[in-house]
């Protein structure tokens, strides 16, 4: 039988991985990729004008999903609202405090624009599994 990671271990792991500022921010993909830094990404994030301001936080602590198995943080939640011209983007990137690398980026083919008064939300889930 193979070696099973215990959920003592999975919790520890969770409470160093999932810890910590948060940030959403939208983005001008370019040429960057999901192998993309940090630094690159927040580059290219949009200028804030028109209403465009990237959402943070702070992670909650991480607890047992014994439905999925998984240590999930609390949902990241939170949107982007458009005013005055509005704004577009390409992409979306959720940015962990003191990482080189995004945890999640979510490319868009079509690029979306939103006009004043629209908005595009956001439900996150962060989770380790074994």
């Amino acid at each position: 039988m193979p070696f099973v990671v215990t959920q003592g271990e999975l919790a520890y792991e969770a409470g160093l991985v999932l810890t910590g500022a948060w940030k959403v921010f939208c983005a001008t993909k370019g040429s960057l990729t999901l192998a993309s830094t940090i630094t690159a990404w927040e580059a290219a994030e949009l200028a804030t004008i028109n209403g465009y301001a990237a959402v943070t936080g702070t992670v909650g602590a991480a607890v047992l999903n014994t439905a999925t198995g998984r240590y999930e943080a609390p949902m990241l939640t939170g949107q982007f609202t458009a005013t005055g011209a509005g704004y577009t983007f390409d992409a979306r990137v959720v940015k962990l405090a003191g990482r080189t690398v995004p945890y999640a980026v979510d490319l868009y083919d079509v690029p979306i624009t939103l006009s004043a008064g629209q908005a595009r939300g956001f439900n996150i889930t962060l989770g380790i599994k074994p």
